[in-house]
């Protein structure tokens, strides 16, 4: 069957600038040991390379701190880099105030110790002493590649080992972000639509708060500028408030202009690289929990282009060129289309857990022959316990017979897989009973498994058995004993539909489905489809032919 599995893939390396490192020229890597020197003292040890930036760290009287023992890591400017930036201000060394050297050094440290192989998603997993990411990418030159921080400066020399942390050599001053999301997007005429729209609704004074507390700080705006607005067909505030406002008061968290708003604002600092590493984000709408998918299409990241109910549904793309901008509390984006709240009805969702990207690239055998995964095999939606017995990929039909397919894992205590977790497809938010659909294939007498499935760490309360075949009772008598034939009578005689519980689902997302074996072992086990059927919906009906057509019986 082929009907419902999201396809996202994420390659995370050096995404921020529209390249990829792996496509880029090889990036010299060079790694020192200097003994026992520590930062500030390897400073002083190269006058004729470092000592401008030595002497700042002296204004700022900090010097000790990098010379002491602990765990940091420090951007350098070299000599050539801070005497630019000195004539750029218009000031000498001595002529900072200890508050601007201070300022200069922490936007510089970070309290923890970060080689090149951090540089990978964007920003740097940890924030400077300054209390702001620093964004990383990588950059071409004549030279071949370089890394880059906050497109401001490249690393020309890297990971120097020190007594007390990492030291990596600049060709520029990092200067910090002086605004606040709420300021950045007011300053940009481009936004003055979208920029009335915050300040009407309330979010432009929390988007313009500095938070003390670092976990509380960081948000992340998506803003739709002036020519979104407009081809979409609001020209001025006026318009875009008419469309949306259906209180008449935008401060109202359920007013609908509101909830436009919020839903273009999400928790944290999340740069592209960030948003495209995982496939959903909780935004700020709070009348209930509300997410935006994200994924990557080759280079292009976009936003709630879904595969709903077996339909594509095309996002939106966010700008590489106007995105990515830092905050003093967050990061600010910009998108190149319009796009308003998703917001879902419960719906039947017959997952096809063989509809994955990695098994349909492979055109030789999707729809038509048996393929087995190789040991060692990674699948961005599927993920089983033990590396030796990867899934396999199960063709039962032929050119003139009915398509049968389906995913076939071994399972077993305790020498198999005793897990198998699957991300499912988006599954609006409501109350479930979540089916198993399987094809019974018994191999011998003597093995049989138990399972039970959970979804998002919340075990389901009916345990199976996938040797078991489907009684021989009415359609009634098999739904009262968590039983049903889900397929069409006649086509298969072993498919097997088993009710594994009932599930809240809280948040309109993909979901992650775990199925664990709790004693037994028994291989082949065939996993056709995952059914999610809201509560008070047809369990039974429709049915399904072989080849995933539905049929109303």
């Amino acid at each position: 069957m082929k009907k419902l599995i999201q396809s996202l893939t994420f390659p995370l390396l050096g995404l921020l600038l529209g390249l990829s490192i792996m496509s880029c020229s090889d990036i010299t890597i060079v790694e020192t040991t200097t003994g026992d020197a520590n930062l500030y003292s390897y400073l002083q040890k190269y006058p004729e390379k470092y000592s401008d930036f030595a002497s700042i760290i002296d204004k700022s009287g900090y010097d000790s701190f990098l010379d002491a023992y602990g765990a940091y890591t420090m951007f350098a400017p070299n000599n050539t880099a801070v005497k630019a930036y000195l004539t750029q201000i218009g000031k000498t060394a001595d002529q900072l105030t200890k508050e601007e050297a201070q300022g200069i050094v922490k936007i510089h440290v970070i309290r923890d110790t970060l080689t090149t192989s951090s540089f990978k998603d964007g920003k740097l997993p940890l924030v400077t002493m300054y209390g702001q990411y620093l964004l990383s990418g990588v950059t071409n030159g004549t030279n071949g590649s370089s890394y880059t921080l906050n497109r401001q400066a490249n690393i020309v020399e890297s990971n120097i080992r020190t007594g007390n942390g990492m030291l990596h050599i600049l060709d520029g001053v990092l200067k910090p972000a002086t605004k606040t999301i709420a300021q950045l997007i007011e300053a940009n005429a481009d936004y003055s639509i979208f920029t009335q729209a915050l300040k009407e609704t309330g979010y432009f004074d929390s988007l313009n708060i500095v938070n003390e507390n670092l976990d509380k700080r960081f948000m992340t705006l998506v803003a739709e500028p002036n020519t979104v607005l407009t081809k979409a067909g609001f020209t001025n505030y006026a318009q875009l408030k008419a469309r949306y406002s259906k209180s008449g008061n935008p401060k109202l968290k359920s007013d609908s202009l509101n909830i436009f708003v919020a839903y273009h604002i999400l928790d944290g600092a999340k740069y592209l690289g960030d948003i495209i590493t995982a496939t959903s984000h909780i935004t700020k709408v709070s009348t209930e929990p509300t997410v935006v998918s994200s994924k990557l299409e080759g280079q292009t990241v976009l936003l709630n282009d879904d595969i709903f109910n077996g339909v594509r549904e095309l996002g939106v793309e966010l700008s590489r060129t106007l995105s990515d901008n830092t905050a003093t509390n967050g990061v600010l984006h910009s998108t190149l289309g319009h796009y308003g709240v998703k917001l879902r009805l419960p719906i039947r969702i017959d997952w096809d857990v063989c509809d994955f990207p990695e098994i349909k690239k492979l055109t030789s055998f999707y729809g038509k022959r048996t393929y087995g995964f190789p040991v060692g095999t990674v699948l961005n939606d599927i993920k089983w316990a033990n590396a030796t017995f990867p899934p396999t990929y199960v063709y039962a039909g032929s050119e003139n017979a009915a398509k049968r397919d389906y995913l076939q894992v071994p399972m077993g205590v305790p020498s198999r897989n005793l897990w198998l977790e699957m991300r499912t497809p988006i599954i609006p938010k409501g109350k479930y009973k979540v089916w198993m659909c399987y094809r019974r294939q018994r191999t011998s007498n003597s093995f049989t498994i138990t399972c039970t499935g959970a979804v998002d760490g919340e075990t389901l309360t009916r345990p199976f058995l996938f040797i078991d075949q489907v009684p021989n009772l009415s359609s009634g008598e098999l739904e009262s004993l968590g039983w049903k034939r889900y397929m069409s009578p006649g086509t298969d005689i072993n498919a097997a539909g088993r009710l594994l519980g009932t599930i809240d689902i809280k948040t309109t997302d993909r979901h992650l489905f775990r199925l664990t074996a709790i004693n037994g072992t028994h291989s082949p086990n065939n996993i056709d489809m995952i059914q999610f059927i809201p509560i008070d919906q047809n369990q039974l009906s429709p049915r399904h032919l072989p080849d995933g057509t539905l049929i109303a019986e």
